[in-house]
């Protein structure tokens, strides 16, 4: 279990966790691999359509890049890690239950995988996607031409 948490921005990205243990040396994980870790959690979330990118995230998908930890920013408090998810939601689903879920699957993933203590997971939600309507076309007929008139 991670004891205390040294988070220095001006030195460092890093985390530092510290652990009681007769090995020597120390464990640093960067906050880009929580985000991702919290982003991965929120979009296994039944009802979540997409996390919201930042413009940084847009230019780099555009280039073939894929935007890892989009959605999601990260505080240090005395309390803990606090977490911050945007997210773009599926249309017709219960906002306040999916952002339950969300909370708990992003707590639960980043303190059993870093040891961290998470003070809260703050989910906002930046826009419900609707439903695409299905237009299936048959390459055999793209113009309708074989349709049968009554």
């Amino acid at each position: 279990m991670a004891k205390e948490i040294k988070y220095n921005k001006a030195t460092t990205k890093n985390l530092l966790l510290i652990t009681e243990s007769d090995v020597p040396g120390t464990t640093q994980v960067t906050p880009d691999v929580i985000e991702v870790i919290a982003q991965i959690a929120a979009q296994e979330v039944k009802g979540v359509y997409s996390m919201r990118g930042k413009l940084s995230d847009r230019f780099a998908s555009v280039f073939g890049s894929t935007a890892r930890g989009k959605g999601v920013e990260l505080q240090q408090t005395i309390d803990g890690l606090v977490i911050e998810a945007y997210v773009f939601l599926q249309y017709g689903v219960a906002v306040p239950k999916i952002a339950l879920h969300i909370q708990n699957a992003i707590k639960s993933q980043v303190s059993s995988m870093t040891d961290l203590d998470v003070a809260r997971v703050n989910v906002h939600v930046s826009g419900i996607i609707p439903e695409k309507p299905d237009h299936s076309i048959d390459p055999d007929n793209l113009f309708g031409e074989n349709e049968v008139a009554n």
